[in-house]
């Protein structure tokens, strides 16, 4: 998979793959036309050179294509601020599930919203693990619970000791799915967030509910055995989510305080 060159016949030397990446497009005045040079191979292929050309003249070589809809060109036509923020705060943690499994195509789609996301120098190392069998998730439950009671830990350890005398699944919440973002890059522990954030808006589109687990993520980054043994997964763990259909509806959303910022009176 790589970036070969440019393809003259469409070129019309509009010079943006130059101004995107001078690190290996450059203007040959000689030769009057745009060359393309990485005899290291340090091209990311990030895809950047062709997604700016307007000919589609980058020649590649087992690269996917490019696409192409209705306002790429321009994002701010496809939804409105006061649209996308409203349903950005309409976003909830969802903790009451209903019983009923996701279907695979609508849970492709979270993955596909989750796969397009930005990583540093495109790294694309993630993985992810879909536990849908509730007797694994109960497992899994089990063991963070374990694991928080042994703490000591006042707030966490005593909530799990009282929660599991109660019959609840403090941790997943009786969730059809639990989704766990996993890798061996460490610069994955920024580019997971990133992706299952995404994953989530995604989600609440398609009229399911999310939450992040954070508990779990902490036990299954720190606890080899419990990771290996239930879920199969040996690289590092960035993040846990739960996914399924809400049992809960929330008819307002809550006020935040506003991020404290410096720089803001320096603007017109």
């Amino acid at each position: 998979m790589s970036i070969l060159g440019i393809d003259y016949d469409k070129c019309n030397m509009c010079k943006n793959c130059v101004n995107e990446c001078p690190s290996y497009f450059s203007f040959d005045a000689d030769q009057k036309k745009i060359v393309f040079s990485d005899p290291d191979n340090l091209c990311s292929r990030c895809n950047r050179c062709r997604c700016r050309c307007p000919e589609d003249a980058i020649l590649h070589e087992n690269m996917e294509d490019v696409l192409t809809f209705e306002g790429v060109q321009d994002p701010s036509t496809l939804i409105s601020y006061e649209t996308l923020n409203n349903f950005m705060t309409a976003k909830r943690s969802i903790r009451r599930y209903k019983k009923k499994k996701v279907p695979r195509d609508v849970m492709e789609k979270v993955l596909v919203s989750m796969t397009y996301a930005p990583t540093g120098a495109n790294v694309r190392t993630l993985r992810c693990k879909i536990i849908s069998d509730d007797n694994v998730i109960k497992q899994l439950s089990d063991s963070v619970m374990d694991v928080l009671i042994a703490s000591g830990n006042a707030k966490y350890g005593e909530g799990a000791k009282k929660a599991r005398e109660m019959g609840f699944d403090a941790i997943f919440y009786q969730a059809p799915h639990v989704l766990i973002i996993h890798s061996n890059h460490p610069g994955d522990a920024i580019n997971a967030p990133i992706a299952l954030t995404r994953g989530m808006l995604s989600a609440q589109s398609l009229g399911l509910g999310s939450c992040w687990i954070g508990l779990a993520r902490g036990v299954l980054a720190s606890n080899k055995d419990i990771k290996e043994k239930i879920t199969g997964i040996k690289g590092n763990v960035w993040g846990v989510i739960i996914l399924g259909y809400p049992a809960q509806r929330f008819y307002h959303a809550p006020p935040r305080p506003m991020i404290r910022t410096k720089g803001l009176d320096e603007l017109d």
